[in-house]
């Protein structure tokens, strides 16, 4: 289910969830593993929702396309260590949101650890969306310019048409 209110607020609103489901005097009829995996779905929507706020603040167009592949994209517009975080955290989220007849929900420590990671994570997205600019590892590494390669140069094993006369060594080669 794709995080549809996209903003500071709505995921404001969805940790206040989180939180309130947490609490233990929250009455109502839901039992312990209920609101455990409760929050855990609010905390998924709420990192989807930061996500989403911090790529459309990018990139336009990101709105139809599935969470995860703009957990793909994310390392492109933020840090990867960030980006990483990000995804595996979302990813145990999803896999606590589900129901398994022979599993273990999660417990109420991971879902208080997932809360206060998904709380970091959510301030460096917001702090880091008008900062980072789009940048490839290539463009870091020494602001040079791709260089134009031969197509043929690349088969021969040779990019850059130096060492013609060099002999390729394949995985066949026991020399």
């Amino acid at each position: 289910m794709p995080a549809t209110p996209a903003g500071t607020d709505s995921v404001t609103a969805l940790l206040a969830t989180a939180d309130g489901l947490l609490s233990a005097n929250l009455g109502g009829p839901l039992t312990p593993a209920g609101r455990d995996r409760g929050a855990a779905y609010a905390l998924r929507i709420a990192l989807e929702a930061a996500v989403d706020t911090a790529l459309t603040a990018r990139e336009a167009g990101l709105d139809e396309v599935s969470t995860r592949a703009k957990l793909l994209c994310l390392r492109h517009y933020t840090a990867p260590d960030l980006a990483r975080r990000v995804n595996a955290l979302w990813s145990r989220l999803s896999a606590a949101c589900k129901y398994h007849h022979d599993e273990m929900g999660p417990t109420p420590a991971q879902v208080r650890a997932w809360r206060a990671a998904v709380g970091e994570v959510v301030g460096e997205l917001t702090t880091a969306r008008g900062t980072t600019s789009l940048e490839f590892p290539q463009q870091k590494a020494g602001g040079h310019t791709p260089t134009k390669v031969n197509a043929d140069a690349i088969r021969r094993g040779t990019p850059d048409g130096a060492d013609k006369n060099r002999k390729v060594q394949t995985a066949t080669d026991h020399t």
